[in-house]
């Protein structure tokens, strides 16, 4: 038997050991197959890397316990991730003043905690549901199902971390077409059920489980509809300031800051929104009000809105001294929003009293942030007779599928801000963008986004990037956005079809392995 056949075959009765591979090659398999991943999503795009690599996964669990299969997912799951979130070494190290090597570490530990989450909804596959006496087709869906519980349970766990998802990989494949009813979880649940169907049609020799593909032409046929309609149009332009990370904080470099975004500003005045990056303004609000006030009668005599993002303090009431990171519109617009979704370490510290000054990453401007009550109005733009409403997001935020649909519901136009400054020339950013252009796609809304050294780009709602500016450059994006309405299926029913279509295949599975074995004691 070649060591290809031994991957897929089904061990018989008096299958020996020696015809297996080895659990040391199948735990390479693992790996490599988990190094893989990061190339199937942003900057590469090669998506099918993504369906081989989950197929990788499955060809490693054949043949082994439940704790070794929890084992080699861990392993599969490590390399993911620490290829995948590499670019938290340049803010740690470069920008965060900790060493290289402690860098690396902390990142590795990053890594091997990510990957404890899969490794644990495996040991559940591999006890329940990819036994020889399973049901291929329910091994089929079990494994897409908890693929997608997986990735669900990390977005909501302690603060979430919504990154690196399988259905990340298919914004431009024909899977995308499922984006506006499933969200990029369906995309995840769709793309192990691919690789599950593949390996389990190979290894059952049935080809008929290759029906189950048909979920891609659907795809395709689905990237044809519209689930909003065009009310309006708006000019739009993002200034994108290019103010280097190493200064940008510094007292001597607020005014010239300022007056860079503002030299850039009024040369497109005649824009109906201009959108300034995330602390674009380096000093707190209170301390701005009278600049702003100035900034703000301009805009009303020019008629435009100008928004910006601003660190915010309380100087009065039961909130007195808190602060937020935070985005206001001026001028023909209005509005406050606080952030919510916030950033460990980067814009709190956990168990501050504890590990405030331990590292000089510890001790990042602006990282005692306090998040944003959840219900908060979206911010109003006028242009003559008619309003429309901006759903505000602040970096991270826009990487949160359910939150930003639910924002979106009554929105005519999605705007973020960033400063992904941070993570230099990296991966991070590119990531960071596709993943905005992911929730465009599930809104089907245009999206304005905003960065200090980029990527700031304005998106349709195809998901698409309409217009994009040069990277780490000094400019602004000068487009017109059209305003959309109109609800896509998962702004409507959220991920609950999903969640409970999956809990329902894993109860089955589970039932039907209890009868199985009541029956083999009597």
């Amino acid at each position: 038997m070649s060591f290809l056949q031994s991957l897929f075959s089904q061990p018989s009765a008096n299958a020996t050991d020696s015809k297996l591979p080895s659990p040391i090659k199948l735990r390479i398999i693992a790996f490599f197959s988990g190094l893989l991943f990061p190339f199937a999503i942003a900057p590469f795009f090669i998506w099918p890397l993504v369906i081989i690599s989950l197929l990788g996964l499955l060809i490693s669990l054949r043949h082994t316990s439940s704790k070794e299969a929890a084992l080699r997912t861990w392993l599969f799951a490590f390399a993911k991730f620490s290829v995948g979130v590499s670019w938290i070494y340049v803010s740690m190290h470069t920008h965060g003043g900790t060493p290289a090597l402690l860098a690396i570490v902390m990142v590795a530990l990053f890594a091997a905690f990510l990957a404890t989450f899969p490794a644990i909804f495996m040991y559940f596959f591999q006890r329940f549901y990819n036994q020889t006496n399973t049901s291929p087709l329910l091994s089929i869906f079990a494994f897409a199902s908890l693929w997608f519980l997986y990735e669900w349970f990390r977005s909501g766990f302690l603060t979430g971390f919504p990154w690196l998802f399988a259905g990340d990989a298919h914004l431009y494949s024909w899977l995308s077409g499922w984006a506006p009813i499933l969200s990029v979880y369906g995309l995840s649940f769709f793309s192990a059920l691919s690789a599950a169907a593949v390996f389990y049609a190979i290894e059952q020799k049935k080809i008929s489980y290759l029906a189950l593909l048909i979920i891609w032409p659907i795809g395709f046929i689905l990237q044809g509809m519209s689930w909003t309609e065009v009310t309006n149009e708006l000019k739009v332009s993002a200034v994108q300031g290019n103010i280097a990370q190493e200064i940008k904080w510094l007292p001597e470099q607020r005014r010239p800051t300022i007056d860079s975004y503002l030299q850039q500003t009024r040369q497109h005045w005649d824009s109906d929104i201009i959108l300034w990056p995330e602390t674009a303004v380096t000093v707190l609000k209170d301390q701005f009000q009278s600049y702003l006030e100035v900034i703000n009668q301009e805009a009303i005599d020019e008629q435009t809105t100008l928004i910006t993002g601003i660190p915010f303090r309380y100087t009065q009431g039961p909130f007195r001294g808190e602060f937020h990171n935070s985005i206001i519109a001026v001028g023909m617009g209005e509005g406050l929003y606080h952030k919510q979704k916030l950033v460990p370490f980067g814009e709190y510290i956990p168990l501050e009293n504890m590990i405030r000054g331990l590292l000089p990453f510890f001790d990042l401007p602006m990282s005692s942030f306090k998040k944003g009550d959840a219900q908060q109005e979206l911010l109003k733009v006028e242009k003559g007779e008619a309003l429309f409403l901006l759903a505000p997001f602040i970096c991270y935020e826009i990487v949160y599928p359910q939150f930003v649909a639910n924002m979106a519901k009554e929105s005519d136009l999605l705007i973020t801000i960033s400063n992904d400054a941070w993570f230099g020339d990296s991966l991070g950013p590119k990531q960071h963008m596709a993943i905005a252009q992911m929730r465009a796609l599930e809104t089907q809304r245009y999206l304005l986004r905003s960065t200090n050294t980029g990527i700031t780009a304005l998106v349709n709602h195809k998901g698409e990037i309409v217009k994009q500016l040069p990277t780490q450059q000094k400019a602004t994006l000068t487009a017109y956005a059209q305003t959309r309405q109109g609800l896509t299926p998962f702004m409507l029913l959220g991920i609950w079809p999903l969640v409970t279509i999956s809990l329902l295949i894993l109860v089955l599975g589970v039932w039907r392995q209890l009868t199985a074995s009541v029956r083999h004691k009597t």
